[in-house]
């Protein structure tokens, strides 16, 4: 189950920067760089809970919020009491009063402590959450107050209607401790039966001091004789609760704080608590003009796949870049990126942060944005290639070499099983070069991958990258790597050599895989090469060594149902699937080459690793072989294919011009003439 959750919200209506002082009002607070407008929309119903004033913060104000100060249009500095800050988030205000019909102003940034004319609200009904800390203990009040005071990452903060939550809504429903703070009106009520249910423990002070609590590791539920209740006092007008709860894990997250009117449990409902009024947020501004470094987030979707996330999404600003500014976005997994806004796919989850620099010759601004992704985003899937072609198409444009060892391994994992060997290399260098060990799953994988792509160009040069490779990770490895080391000299190089390293490792390994695989691949060498006869011979030498008890009469059977599993293989996008059975199929069979569309079936799955040079020999092979094939066609659509992997484009355009213009109503006629349109 996806478990993001969003942080707190903040409606904004963004105005485009001015070029000088804001000139709507009076700059009234001069060395405050930023302004934020805010009307009444709400009042309160009772006086003490304030007028909340919510501001996105992006970095500009003080820990303490000690550099708010709030103003009337005249000028005039109105009581504030500063409630929260989540840097990257939100901050909580409450103000005293605001006039119905009036505006006012509140300015921050910085870094000055101002002088705030401060009261003392009724904080009610708000909500913190907190990462559960390492050793966490909620098995008694005591154990509670040191876990909540050792919870120093803070998911997020607001006001809330009641106590009755099923999870946390500004991080992950799991791991985490929250604390309620607020106002119950308990006029003419006396004493109060209240009760709690909760998952995991949740412990109640009324007044400030501990009253009751459901203690330890616990699902939610309860009935009227199991739940944990406790008669307390109420005070006149109001009483003051808190509550704090504990969720250990991810399942049934829970808070309820209830009491018992008319002889019934109920939870007591929003109604009851008190609430402050609220300020509506018209616009924030810069005191020169200068544009906001306030960040938008927009994800557009989410991708799951063997245990991790990968989120595409957008960043942009809240207003356009003047002339002559440019920005820069430097995000936590270490990408930087620069323009006006960004889209790329964030790898891992939990929170996240990022950094904008707005620039301007010698001046600079800067903000930041903690955020976390919504769990309610679309699906990509991976069964739909428009999704899978977007990620890989945005992973594409990533600068691997920016990005952390976390990143590129989630990242990695995916390009694994769906990108080509050079996409997957583009990382791979990248997450090798910080050292990861032999027993690391991903090493022979990645390692094998870089190599792979450098022989599509540079054979010799993988060659010598091949020989460096630690005597003991070759050892380790012994049958990947020789394995890699006969297709290079067979279909990188063509190299005469092989028949005498095949014949090494045969003696090496005798009655085995390698050593049948070694003798195909001289066959493969002469094939290539043009000497069929020679091809022919080595591969019924290598024939004759396997037991068949049906003198080769199994053979056309078996030849047509690898074909049709390969091609299905192929269909569904199961390539690992298909080169196994391709390696299977021609250790059994290796005249195969010569008897069905194997070199065909090769070369399609090995374009889809984007290993386009091995590939464009084994179709090339085959067109010569099986001139009047019925696949004359198909050989020659994914022929090119591989010339356009090469970059060999005006070959590849030429062929599917041809297929498009001799054979139109062949089932590839319509995609080549698409192909050979592309610039």
């Amino acid at each position: 189950m996806r478990t993001f959750a969003c942080c707190l919200g903040v409606l904004l209506i963004a105005w485009p920067g001015r070029q000088s002082r804001a000139e709507d009002a009076l700059w009234m607070v001069p060395d405050a760089p930023y302004r934020a407008t805010i009307i009444l929309k709400d009042p309160a119903k009772i006086a003490d809970a304030g007028i909340a004033i919510q501001l996105p913060e992006f970095g500009q104000t003080r820990a303490d919020l000690g550099d708010m100060l709030l103003v009337n249009a005249k000028g005039q500095t109105q009581p504030l009491a500063a409630v929260w800050r989540g840097e990257g988030q939100s901050a909580i205000l409450l103000a005293k009063e605001l006039k119905a019909g009036e505006l006012y102003y509140v300015y921050f940034g910085g870094g000055a402590m101002r002088s705030m004319l401060k009261w003392e609200p009724k904080i009610s009904l708000l909500m913190e959450t907190r990462r559960l800390p390492e050793n966490a203990k909620f098995d008694s009040w005591p154990d509670m107050q040191k876990t909540w005071a050792a919870a120093s990452v803070v998911d997020g903060a607001g006001f809330v209607g009641s106590i009755y939550q099923g999870g946390n809504p500004f991080g992950e429903s799991m791991n985490f401790t929250t604390h309620y703070t607020g106002w119950l009106q308990t006029s003419g009520t006396g004493e109060l039966m209240l009760y709690t249910l909760s998952s995991d423990g949740s412990f109640v002070l009324v007044n400030d001091r501990f009253e009751f609590g459901w203690p330890g590791v616990h699902s939610p539920r309860a009935d009227a004789g199991t739940v944990h209740s406790k008669k307390v006092t109420g005070s006149p007008g109001f009483t003051k609760i808190d509550y704090y709860h504990a969720k250990f894990g991810g399942d049934e997250a829970a808070t309820v704080l209830g009491w018992q009117r008319n002889g019934k449990l109920e939870a007591i409902p929003p109604s009851a608590w008190l609430h402050p009024g609220e300020a509506q947020l018209q616009k924030i501004e810069q005191s020169h003009g200068w544009p906001l470094p306030m960040v938008k987030v927009q994800p557009d979707s989410y991708l799951g796949y063997s245990g991790r996330w990968l989120t595409e999404a957008r960043f942009t600003l809240a207003n356009v870049i003047p002339d002559g500014w440019s920005a820069e976005w430097r995000f936590d997994d270490g990408s930087i990126v620069a323009g006006a806004e960004c889209r790329r796919i964030l790898a891992g989850a939990g929170a996240r942060s990022v950094v904008v620099k707005l620039r301007r010759a010698s001046d600079e601004v800067q903000g930041v944005k903690n955020f976390r992704f919504p769990d309610d985003l679309r699906a990509a899937l991976i069964k739909n290639p428009n999704d899978i072609a977007r990620y890989l198409d945005l992973l594409a444009h990533e600068k691997p070499e920016q990005l952390s060892k976390a990143a590129l391994e989630d990242d990695l994992v995916f390009l694994r099983d769906f990108g080509t060997d050079g996409q997957i290399a583009q990382f791979a260098g990248p997450w090798l070069g910080k050292n990861p060990g032999l027993d690391d799953p991903m090493w022979l994988a990645m390692q094998l991958a870089q190599l792979r792509d450098m022989a599509q160009t540079n054979p010799s040069q993988a060659m010598a990258v091949l020989g460096k490779i630690d005597p003991k990770a070759r050892a380790r490895y012994a049958r990947e790597f020789n394995t890699l080391e006969l297709d290079i000299l067979v279909f990188g190089l063509r190299d005469p050599s092989v028949e005498d390293r095949a014949k090494r490792l045969a003696f090496e390994n005798p009655n085995s895989d390698m050593e049948r695989l070694a003798k195909v691949r001289v066959g493969d060498l002469f094939r290539l090469t043009d000497r069929y006869p020679q091809a022919v011979s080595q591969y019924q030498s290598i024939q004759k060594t396997i037991v068949d008890e049906t003198a080769g009469r199994k053979l056309p059977a078996q030849d047509q149902a690898y074909s049709i599993t390969i091609r299905s293989l192929i269909n569904r996008d199961r390539r690992r699937e298909a080169l196994d059975r391709l390696r299977e199929w021609e250790l059994k069979h290796p005249m195969a080459k010569f008897d069905s569309d194997f070199l065909l079936l090769r070369g399609r799955t090995l374009i889809v690793f984007g290993r386009w040079n091995e590939a464009l020999a084994e179709l090339d092979s085959f067109k010569k072989i099986e001139p009047d094939s019925p696949y004359v066609i198909d050989t020659d659509f994914y022929r090119a294919v591989a010339l356009d992997g090469l970059g060999r484009k005006d070959e590849a355009r030429k062929i599917w011009s041809e297929i498009a213009t001799k054979y139109p109503k062949h089932e590839l006629a319509s995609q080549s003439k698409t192909l050979a349109a592309k610039p």
